[in-house]
């Protein structure tokens, strides 16, 4: 495993001792590292069990680094001692995983004066390390932030306001050095400061091996999931979430949801959920907007989830709990603006998908390693982009949806230790070529334990138009300025049949090519003439399933026995996927199967694999 701080606790105090607490959750075999510094000198008796690792000096302050291997039975705090004159504030910071073999490199260094709190360039003491920066200032109790990228470990101060400092981390896993990195102090004031880096290397370990269950075990106990939580644009770790009520899915060319909830029995279960959801307005480097959660199943990735909201609430005479909520990374897509021109002349539609996410990526703050698939459709486009406000996601989701457009997935997985994002493409469709999941439901049992078709008139039509915006070219105030409107394409089969006139006009104003408005009026008429038909079944899954949610697009075919099916095999396309892992109140681990009504073989197409 990777090494990680698991929690951390600071006091300050103006005596001859400081007494902190022990960071909540602390295992035997942790590491504690506890960074003192003070105004006066480094007197007083050390506690039992730290050794010093480093000291230093310079502004006026005093520093001590030392290190603790945490045993069975820790005390509930530590005292630090030094002159009873002295002004002074502790950080300790349990860490876990850390190679015990490897010396860490430890840097003090002062700043001077200056107005934000700058902590020294540390040498990596392997790949990958944890960098624990700490800074202190001579002022009262002030407002701190990490510094980019880095995460908030604590803040402390003295009983009278001579000294403040702030604690934070990183997992980095390359071996060069990441320089200076200051702390943002506010209000904004020119003060007297000392900085420290520490790099410890992360200890090599094995990953256990995932036992090999058959493919129909029924899942049972929760120990098959966990839910670890992450920063999207840098990848940080921040903690494992201990989730109930879990429920996830993932859709073809479309955003999947997330939603859970955090049980809160206790202020240290609140402290540690804190590091991940902050309690703190002020703290920017956790909480929604800022985290992923991946869903991890035996070990292998299931889902990544970008929270976009959290609710912390209590009921009546329960504890309080934290309701999450989030989607797949389409969600993201679809919360960015296109802010700029971008135009392409008869381009592959799939390298229009690689223009559209580079120029996303291009962007500052917007890189997430997002990429796509190898290959191309073979069929060429024009299109115009303007900075009207339409979100990238739109127009991904726009240039799939014409008449010989393509579908598109976002894939995650782990390649060497890293998180892999894949945007997955398949032209004309996500299939394969064989059938790999078989389920049954029939008067004897089977693993169908819900199901339902969906015929619905209003959500197709028989008759479809698109109607864009108005050219430029028209945009003359002598005259009446019009839309730009397609053909009527019908649904010819289904108006012989006896199917009544139902019309569909679909809006796309910033679309002013006429020949992009008869793909999307001809698509529509293909692939929702009459009424629209939806199947979903829920499925018990087996320990070690065929189904994953990277195989969205494969075929599975489905006996159907009972009082309203007659007799028969189904072939239906797989485009959605929605799990619910085992919980309080699900006995068994099911998985909701969202499919295409087509009954038909796979087809033949090209199309990029992940």
């Amino acid at each position: 495993m990777t090494i990680t701080v698991r929690s951390s606790s600071a006091a300050g105090d103006s005596s001859g001792e400081i007494f902190v607490l022990k960071p909540p959750g602390v295992a035997a075999g942790d590491h504690l590292w506890a960074i003192h510094t003070n105004t006066v000198g480094l007197g007083g008796t050390q506690q039992q069990g730290w050794t010093s690792q480093a000291t230093g000096s310079g502004n006026g302050f005093f520093v001590r680094v030392s290190r603790r291997i945490a045993g069975i039975g820790e005390p509930d705090s530590y005292t630090f001692g030094q002159a009873s004159n002295a002004d002074g504030t502790v950080h300790i910071i349990a860490v876990q995983d850390a190679d015990q073999s490897t010396a860490p490199n430890i840097v003090i260094s002062s700043g001077g004066s200056s107005q934000s709190a700058p902590t020294p360039n540390v040498t990596p003491a392997g790949a990958p390390h944890l960098e624990i920066r700490v800074a202190a200032v001579d002022d009262e109790h002030l407002g701190w932030s990490a510094p980019s990228g880095y995460v908030l470990r604590g803040t402390a101060a003295d009983a009278v306001g001579l000294i403040s400092s702030a604690a934070a981390s990183k997992v980095i896993n390359s071996s060069a050095a990441s320089g200076v990195q200051s702390f943002s102090v506010s209000p904004a004031d020119t003060r007297s400061d000392i900085g420290v880096s520490i790099s410890i290397a992360s200890a090599v370990t094995q990953e256990p091996e995932i036992p090999d269950y058959p493919p129909y075990t029924p899942a049972r106990g929760t120990a098959l999931y966990s839910y670890r939580a992450r920063r999207l644009r840098d990848g940080q770790f921040l903690g494992f979430l201990d989730l109930e009520n879990v429920t996830f899915d993932k859709r073809i060319s479309a955003p999947g949801t997330f939603s859970a909830t955090i049980p809160i029995p206790n202020r240290r279960t609140a402290d540690l959920v804190a590091e991940v959801i902050p309690r703190d307005s002020t703290v920017l480097s956790a909480g929604p907007g800022v985290i992923v959660v991946d869903v991890l199943r035996g070990g292998d990735i299931w889902g990544e989830y970008w929270i976009t909201r959290a609710t912390p609430s209590r009921s009546g005479r329960d504890t309080p709990s934290i309701q999450l909520q989030g989607t797949t990374l389409d969600g993201w897509l679809s919360a960015v603006e296109m802010q700029q021109e971008l135009f392409f002349e008869q381009v592959d539609q799939i390298d229009i998908l690689r223009g559209l996410l580079s120029n996303l990526q291009g962007q500052p703050f917007s890189n997430i390693g997002l990429s796509v698939a190898a290959g191309m459709s073979g069929v060429l486009r024009d299109r115009q982009y303007g900075d009207d406000g339409g979100t990238y996601g739109q127009r991904i989701k726009e240039l799939s949806e014409v008449n010989n457009g393509f579908e598109y997935t976002i894939d995650v997985g782990i390649a060497e230790g890293t998180i892999v994002r894949q945007i997955r493409w398949g032209y004309p469709t996500l299939a394969s070529d064989t059938v790999e999941h078989v389920f049954a439901d029939g008067f004897n049992g089977g693993d169908v334990i819900e199901w339902q078709d969906e015929i619905d008139a209003l959500r197709g039509a028989t008759r479809w138009r698109a109607r864009g915006g108005t050219p430029a070219a028209d945009a003359d105030a002598s005259v009446t300025a019009e839309p730009l409107m397609s053909a009527v394409y019908e649904a010819a089969d289904h108006l012989m049949a006896g199917w009544p006139r139902i019309d569909r006009t679909l809006s796309y104003s910033d679309v002013v090519d006429q020949e992009t408005l008869e793909d999307y009026a001809a698509y529509w008429a293909s692939v929702a003439p009459g009424a629209l038909r939806v199947e979903q079944y829920t499925v018990v899954l087996g320990a070690n399933p065929s189904l994953h949610p990277n195989k969205l697009g494969d075929w599975c075919r489905i006996y159907l026995d009972n009082e309203w099916h007659r007799p028969h095999w189904r072939t239906r396309r797989i485009i959605g996927l929605q799990i619910t892992p085992v919980g309080r109140d699900e006995g068994k681990e099911e998985a909701k199967l969202i499919l295409e009504g087509l009954d038909v073989g796979g087809p033949s197409l090209t199309g990029g694999d992940a």
